[in-house]
């Protein structure tokens, strides 16, 4: 575990590194699926980054250009459509002539980009990687949260938030490789709240690209897409306005909107570590974050006599703002939150 510029913690996950042949190979078969999609911008392959190490996520998110590979190259039509479908949400400007002349465009543009290497070299890279997720041990489940991620929110970006990405689509682009660096096929995450601003259909898109098991809790702007008849209902384990559950020997209180005098608040073991969290979002960084902030610092700062204690003792307060900016759009383990929590109104304090 890091902490990058910002004093975000950051969680290291495992790596491969490439070799540069390699790294040009993994570089010319994506642009040649982007352009056959139509699913990016760049003119040419060298406009796309090359890199020679891949994180555990960035792997999986490789291994389905290479079976779309393999099947144009191979003339494989059905399973050309079937790896194209399975893409189609980043890429529906293609309309009713997605899938015409689709084998013999990408064997064009892949036999253009083939000048040091072969199909089979590909073929073997793709062996390389499969066998790289393989040897991975299998991660312990964990539960995750975050909240505001705000899919598709163009005026968010460049107001309030302010987010700094050139367009909406490169903001979604960003927090869906985050997320998926991050979050393992077997780990649970807890949204709190506001997930996307757009219809059914594309937030569809987006959490079917997304890893883990996802709960929703409700927030201000989630009834949209959720109402919409076009929203895959299967895609959430759940939905529901608050929760209540445990994490790692502690109660975890979640909802969208914080809740300043929340469920077993006053709870603590016999060390007088807290034994009940509250995490919240809706607040982003505004205002209404440093005033919850002043309130929870006045409430620690207050000392009440309680019929369990000799002498006063000051008043647990741990509400936890999970905004996705805090965790550079991470999703976080609680006791991530926790210590980033705690370095955040630090930095506050001026301590």
């Amino acid at each position: 575990m890091r902490a990058n510029h910002r004093g975000m913690i950051i969680v290291e996950t495992k790596t491969i590194h490439l070799t540069t042949k390699e790294a040009q190979i993994l570089r010319d078969v994506c642009f040649a699926r982007m352009k056959v999609l139509q699913a990016g911008d760049p003119e040419e392959a060298a406009s796309l980054p090359m890199p020679t190490e891949l994180s555990e996520g960035m792997v999986r998110q490789a291994l389905p250009v290479f079976d779309f590979f393999r099947c144009a190259w191979n003339g494989h039509e059905e399973g050309v459509k079937r790896q194209a479908k399975a893409q189609f949400s980043l890429a529906p400007q293609a309309g009713c002539d997605y899938y015409d002349g689709m084998i013999g465009a990408y064997r064009q543009i892949v036999s253009a980009q083939m000048k040091e290497y072969t199909p089979e070299d590909v073929v073997a890279l793709q062996q390389r990687l499969k066998d790289f997720v393989k040897t991975l041990k299998a991660a312990p489940a964990r539960n995750l949260y975050i909240a505001d991620c705000h899919f598709y929110h163009r005026r968010l970006n460049t107001e309030m938030d302010r987010r700094g990405f050139a367009c909406v689509e490169e903001m979604n682009d960003h927090m869906i490789r985050q997320w998926n660096a991050k979050v393992h096929p077997n780990d649970t995450v807890y949204i709190l709240g506001d997930f996307s601003m757009a219809d059914g259909f594309q937030t569809s898109g987006v959490l079917r690209s997304l890893h883990g098991k996802k709960h929703l809790i409700l927030g201000n702007h989630d009834e949209r897409y959720l109402k919409d008849k076009h929203f895959e209902d299967a895609l959430l384990q759940s939905v529901q306005p608050y929760l209540e559950i445990r994490d790692q020997g502690r109660v975890v209180i979640l909802s969208h909107y914080p809740v300043f005098c929340y469920k077993g608040q006053y709870r603590r073991d016999k060390q007088g570590n807290a034994l009940t969290y509250m995490l919240y979002g809706h607040v982003h960084n505004t205002h209404d974050e440093r005033l919850i902030h002043r309130f929870i610092m006045e409430t620690r700062r207050t000392s009440v006599m309680s019929r369990h204690a000799t002498a006063p003792e000051t008043i647990p307060c741990n509400m936890i703002n999970c905004f996705c900016m805090f965790s550079d759009y991470q999703p976080m383990t609680l006791y991530e939150w926790i210590e980033t929590d705690r370095r955040r109104r630090e930095a506050l304090e001026g301590r």
